[in-house]
């Protein structure tokens, strides 16, 4: 839009210019007629092929056409410097459409060699030569070609931004795209973690309550058998049976509410603070939490899974080692994340990996850390893990 506007400007200088040509004699021949209204119609003509898709290829066709119907001005008024204000009006073109130095260079030696040509002439034609006239009309040129490159670089620089703005377009839909596409990931990794924590309680209340389920049901067998033979033995079985289904109900209560954790979603420390509140008024346990560090620098991956180890934890305390008291203790480095759980539980001579245990290690080994059990009789259990948090190294084999 703006070098259509260039270009009818153009066109207006030339057509007034030689009107101005066409004035300056006080008598007029016919041939300077006759040409004036030549040179009109041709710069038309280079003007419309200038703006088809032919003349911006082909910009050289048109200025050098216009060039000579200049000229032909300088031979038919040789009393008028006036040609030089037109070869102005065709340096603005030149220099904004060229893009070749090579062109601007050839085209700026064939003008000096041109207007040479000029003076001669009109010196020969008129016997004057008019230094100040052609100076100050030269300096019309220069001041037309540096405005016509300014003009051509004011173009190119928009054009390059129009560009990169829409590159930034596109790569911000692209950043939009990619952000979506992670938030669902995001989504489908923590309801799969949700589903493999639901899984693994479920497993869990198979191998638990399932079977104290199937016990209290052979129990309730045994006691019904020794109702009339052995009445004292029948209710020495039932006691051992009502002993049974509060250890499943407490089961089941734990295990449903680490269900409805895992859909209610709070801080980390909440979270601990609110598993060893529960464990107090179910079981009596008495407890310790201390952390040492910031615990926001625990990263959300490795945060469900020390939850688990701190509850699984705990429930073998109170389900295997009786302990009435435990402490917890949690110390977060730039590099690592460390946890020491100890109760006063009975203990054991050996430690036999079970379901639990296993589980926990399984855990900590997904993040390339390393867990220890330690344990002596009626001294209580010892749980000891760390997680690394810029170096991931897996250890294949060991405790």
């Amino acid at each position: 839009m703006k070098l259509s506007f260039l270009n009818s400007l153009r066109l207006v200088m030339f057509i007034l210019m030689s009107y101005i040509y066409y004035q300056s004699v006080e008598s007029h021949t016919t041939f300077q007629f006759v040409y004036t209204i030549i040179a009109g119609a041709g710069f038309c003509f280079n003007h419309l092929f200038m703006g088809s898709q032919a003349g911006k290829r082909y910009y050289l066709i048109p200025l050098v056409l216009d060039s000579l119907l200049i000229i032909g001005f300088v031979f038919l008024f040789p009393e008028s410097t006036l040609y030089l204000i037109l070869f102005g009006v065709n340096a603005v073109t030149l220099f904004l459409v060229a893009e070749s130095k090579k062109v601007l260079l050839g085209c700026s030696l064939a003008f000096f060699f041109i207007w040479g040509i000029c003076i001669t002439y009109i010196f020969y034609a008129t016997g004057n030569f008019s230094l100040m006239n052609n100076l100050i009309n030269f300096t019309f040129i220069v001041f037309a070609a540096v405005v016509g490159r300014l003009i051509h670089k004011l173009l190119h620089a928009q054009e390059k931004i129009e560009s990169q703005y829409n590159e930034l377009n596109r790569t911000h839909d692209a950043l939009k795209v990619a952000h979506e596409k992670l938030h669902h990931y995001s989504n489908q990794v923590e309801e799969l973690t949700l589903i493999r924590e639901r899984n693994r309680i479920s497993g869990e209340i198979h191998d638990t309550v399932g079977h104290k389920m199937t016990a209290l049901l052979i129990q309730l067998q045994v006691a019904k058998e020794l109702q009339n033979s052995q009445p004292e033995k029948s209710k020495e079985t039932i006691l051992l049976c009502e002993e049974l289904a509060r250890n499943t109900l407490q089961e089941i209560r734990l295990s449903v509410r680490t269900l409805r954790e895992d859909r209610q979603p709070q801080s980390f420390l909440s979270t601990v603070r609110k598993i060893l509140e529960d464990y107090e008024i179910m079981t009596g346990l008495t407890s310790t939490l201390s952390v040492k560090g910031e615990a926001t620098k625990i990263p959300a991956s490795i945060q469900l899974d020390l939850t688990r180890i701190i509850q699984e934890s705990i429930t073998n305390s109170v389900r295997h080692g009786q302990a009435n008291e435990c402490s917890v203790i949690l110390e977060i480095t730039d590099s690592n994340i460390d946890i020491f759980i100890k109760d006063n539980g009975t203990g054991a001579t050996t430690v036999c990996p079970g379901f639990g245990l296993k589980n926990m290690r399984e855990r900590v080994h997904e993040h390339g850390g390393n867990i220890m059990f330690e344990s002596t009789a009626s001294k209580g259990f010892i749980v000891k893990a760390r997680f690394p948090l810029k170096e991931i190294q897996w250890q294949m084999g060991g405790a």
